[in-house]
């Protein structure tokens, strides 16, 4: 089978695999998107089968953190753990104090605006002598 000639059916196969690893208890892999905006970045973030509502933005250590709890049931107990869908580190010129979240469409977008050396900055150090 030549690639060219059968696109669709492979395309068509692919799709059906992830459907398969879904049913048979697998996941469907999220669909993150992170692009540079004039004043700030953009992280849109939308899992299949996981209800924009049940995500959580964390700002941990030096990273933006998305995650949903996953439960497990052991011994009549319910154990919450939580699944980490993406983690964006924070550079220099992203404001984290100021980070915001919404949903749209259900999709999650997180807003991380610019710091004012994002736009460049320059300072002569003195070197004591």
């Amino acid at each position: 089978m030549k690639y060219d000639k059968d696109r669709k059916v492979i395309r068509e196969i692919l799709k059906t695999a992830d459907i398969a690893n879904t049913i048979n208890g697998g996941m469907s892999q999220p669909v993150v998107d992170f692009s540079k905006k004039t004043d700030h970045y953009l992280l849109s973030v939308k899992v299949p089968g996981v209800d924009v509502k049940s995500l959580n933005v964390e700002v941990i250590d030096k990273y933006v953190v998305v995650n949903h709890p996953l439960m497990f049931n052991q011994n009549s107990e319910v154990l919450e753990v939580p699944y980490v869908v993406t983690a964006i580190p924070i550079s220099i010129e992203m404001d984290y104090k100021k980070i915001t979240a919404s949903e749209e469409n259900d999709v999650l977008k997180i807003i991380v605006p610019f710091t004012e050396i994002s736009g460049g900055y320059r300072k002569k150090v003195e070197i004591n002598r």
